[in-house]
Formats: structure tokens, sequence, C-alpha cells
């Protein structure tokens, strides 16, 4: 069976915070204001027989962490197409050192997303 399976690189805060306000109260509703930070999030993706992936996933994501030094969190997430060479260049050399040919099973993307915090009134 072929599994995929996601871990974070790094991260970077969002600067600017978001906020919404919202009417509570009764009989006279009065405006409460609420606040969230987030981040963008570096991601790595592999997708291998899932055998390969469950032996092999502490090396594995110990090469991802690695590789994602090298290719630049910041990179990943402005650009995860224009990251993949270094990153997949510098996990691959780690990952064969480490598991050997069972590497050439593995399949690898990036990907960047905003994860975002709780709201909280402020």
């Amino acid at each position: 069976m072929h599994v995929c399976r996601k871990i974070e690189i790094g991260s970077i805060p969002v600067e600017l915070p978001e906020f919404r306000v919202e009417w509570e109260g009764r009989p006279i509703p009065t405006p409460k204001t609420y606040m969230r930070r987030s981040k963008m999030t570096a991601l790595a993706e592999f997708c291998a027989p899932d055998n390969v992936l469950n032996e092999s996933w502490d090396d594995i994501r110990t090469c991802a962490i690695s590789a994602g030094g090298v290719a630049g969190v910041a990179a990943i997430i402005s650009g995860p197409p224009g990251a993949l060479p270094s990153f997949k260049a510098a996990f691959i050399a780690c990952v064969t050192a480490k598991i050997g040919e069972r590497s050439k099973e593995l399949e690898v993307a990036l990907s960047a997303e905003q994860q975002y915090g709780d709201w909280h009134r402020v």
C-alpha cells in the first residue's frame, strides 16, 4: 500500500494580527473585539510504500528537517516549487546515507500553508 505523511519543516509568524468585531449582549448589544495571530508554515510531504515510510520515518523526518535548513524555510514558504530542487538534493543525500536504496521509493513534495491561532478577546 502506498501512503503519504506530512511534517512541518518550520514556520514564520505573520506580523500583523487579525481582528474581528462581534456584537454581544442583550437587550442592547455592544461591540467586542477579538484578535488572533497566524503563521506561515513550510511542509514536506513524503509518499512511499507503507513499509518504507513506517520503518524509516525517524530517519526521513530527521533528514527533512535538515534539508529544510538547506533550502530555507522562507524560500519554501515563498515558493515551494522553486525551493524543491535544493531541498530534494539535501534530503536525498541524507536519507540515502541512512536507509540506502530504499530512498529511491520516496516521493517528495513541498507546500506552505497559513495556520491560525485561537481568537482571544481584546
